[in-house]
C-alpha cells in the first residue's frame, strides 16, 4: 500500500487557498491538511470555506503563522508545506515561521506564496509587494528546505482592474510599445499546477513558469473587444522610463501602497523585467488552461 502524500496548505481560506487544498483533493492520492488560525472562524465567509474544506476531505488543522508555538503540531508527519498567504502584515514574518517550524519537522518540501511574474528578475525596490517574495525566497534558500516556486505572471481575475483598462471612460491605457507579451493564469488553473508540482521530483529548488495565456497589451484590447463587442479608445501614456518616474514620483508622494503598488506590477509585465521565460506548461498536458478570450467571454464582462 502506498503511503500517501502529507500536504499542508497555509492560508487555506485566502482566495487562492481553498482552490489549492480543492485541487490537491482532486488528485485523490494526497492527504490535504488545512491550516487555519480557528477552525470556529467567526467570519462567515471563512467558515463556510472550511466546512466545505472538511466536506471534501481535507483535514482541517489549527495554526497560526505569527504564533510559531502553534506550527510545530500542525506541521508534525507533513511532507509538503504549500504556503498561500496573501500580501500584508505576516507576509514575510509568517511565512519566515513556517519556514523555521517546516525544517524543525523534516517537512520534504516547501511552495512559498509567489504566484506572480518572476520576481527573481526584478530589483528591490521595483514592487514593494514582490520585495516581500524576494526577501522570504532568500530565506528559504538559506534554510536548506527543498523548495518548488509557482510563477503564473497575473491572475486573470484582475484583468480588468489593472491600470491598462479604465473602463469609466472606455480607454485602454498602456506604456511603452504595447507589443511586450504579458501573461496570465486564472487561480483555479494555478491551484492545479500547484497541485501538480507538490509531488513532481523534478521540480526540487526549481520554478515552474505556467501561464494559461500570453498576449500582448495590443492583443489584450482586441481580445476584450471581441469577447466584450465594446470598443476602447487606445490611448499611450508614454514610455518605460516615464513609467518608471511616474511611479517614483507618485511613491514619494503617496499615503497607501495601493496609490502605486499596481502600476509596479504592471512595470514588472510591460517592461519585460518580469516575463515568465521558461514555460512549463508540456510539462503537465492534462491540464488545459484557460485563455483570455474565454475568461472574459464567461464573465460576460461589457
Amino acid at each position: 500500500m502506498t503511503t500517501k502524500l502529507i500536504v499542508l496548505v497555509a492560508g487555506s481560506t485566502g482566495m487562492l487557498g481553498d482552490k489549492i487544498v480543492s485541487a490537491l483533493l482532486d488528485k485523490g492520492n494526497i492527504d490535504v491538511r488545512a491550516m487555519v488560525r480557528q477552525s470556529n472562524d467567526p467570519n462567515a465567509k471563512n467558515h463556510q470555506k472550511i466546512d466545505a474544506m472538511k466536506a471534501k476531505g481535507a483535514t482541517i488543522v489549527e495554526g497560526d503563522v505569527m504564533q510559531p508555538e502553534t506550527l510545530l503540531s500542525a506541521l508534525a508527519g507533513v511532507d509538503v508545506v504549500v504556503s498561500a498567504i496573501g500580501n500584508n502584515e505576516v507576509t514575510v514574518p509568517g511565512q519566515k515561521n513556517l519556514i523555521d517550524a517546516a525544517k524543525q519537522q523534516g517537512v520534504k518540501r516547501f511552495i512559498p506564496s509567489d504566484y506572480s511574474v518572476d520576481y527573481r528578475k526584478l530589483d528591490y525596490g521595483d514592487n514593494d509587494n514582490l520585495d516581500k517574495r524576494k526577501e522570504v525566497f532568500e530565506y528559504l534558500q538559506q534554510s536548506g528546505l527543498e523548495y518548488t516556486l509557482v510563477l503564473n505572471g497575473a491572475f486573470m481575475e484582475f484583468i480588468t482592474y489593472m491600470p491598462l483598462f479604465d473602463l469609466e471612460h472606455q480607454i485602454f491605457q498602456y506604456w511603452g510599445d504595447g507589443e511586450t507579451p504579458l501573461d496570465f493564469t486564472t487561480t483555479d488553473d494555478t491551484a492545479k499546477y500547484v497541485a501538480e508540482a507538490v509531488s513532481d521530483p523534478l521540480l526540487a529548488n526549481m520554478a515552474l513558469e505556467v501561464a494559461g495565456d500570453t498576449l500582448t497589451s495590443k492583443q489584450l484590447k482586441a481580445t476584450y473587444e471581441g469577447a466584450t463587442g465594446s470598443k476602447l479608445t487606445e490611448k499611450s501614456l508614454g514610455s518605460i522610463a516615464e513609467m518608471q518616474a511616474w511611479i517614483a514620483a507618485k511613491k514619494a508622494s503617496a499615503s497607501s501602497l495601493e496609490e502605486y503598488v499596481y502600476h509596479q506590477y504592471m512595470y514588472a509585465m510591460v517592461s519585460g523585467k518580469g516575463k515568465l521565460d521558461r514555460l512549463g506548461n508540456a510539462r503537465y498536458p492534462h491540464i488545459k488552461p484557460m485563455k483570455v478570450k474565454q475568461f472574459l467571454n464567461n464573465r460576460h464582462i461589457s
